[in-house]
């Protein structure tokens, strides 16, 4: 089954070190990822918003892509079959050079509601200290 699994390593007063492990039919990848406490919670909040209108797409970037930053991922919400599956690309760093130039991209499906309780979720570990792992499709 595919999954996105995102744990908190640790955190100080505004940063979270978060391990993102992410599994398709065809590959299974992980990568640690930077990010502000503030920048989760609005990642979480634009996700929970397109659970609720998911006619649309939603794309969202866990740190910066682009530039010289930590390794960071992406995650694209096509919009909703009329099943209510979504198609979601996952982009996620390899973080094996200085140049940031190697990357994983691929596909893995999901649900309405499960994207709403993982948006929940990341809204959560943004404010809670007792939340230390989230998962998608389970």
């Amino acid at each position: 089954m595919s999954n996105i699994k995102i744990g908190k390593n640790w955190e100080d007063s505004s940063l979270l070190e978060i391990k993102v492990s992410a599994k398709s039919k065809y590959i299974s990848a992980y990568q640690l990822c930077y990010i502000e406490n503030t920048d989760l919670e609005i990642i979480g909040n634009r996700i929970k918003e397109f659970s609720f209108k998911f006619n649309d797409s939603c794309y969202v970037e866990f740190g910066k892509k682009e530039g010289d930053f930590t390794p960071a991922f992406s995650l694209n919400f096509s919009p909703a079959d009329a099943t209510g599956k979504i198609e979601i690309e996952v982009d996620m760093e390899i973080d094996d050079n200085d140049e940031r130039k190697h990357r994983c991209c691929f596909y893995l499906y999901s649900e309405i509601g499960l994207i709403e309780q993982f948006a929940n979720g990341l809204i959560q570990m943004s404010t809670q200290n007792n939340i230390e792992e989230i998962n998608l499709n389970i």
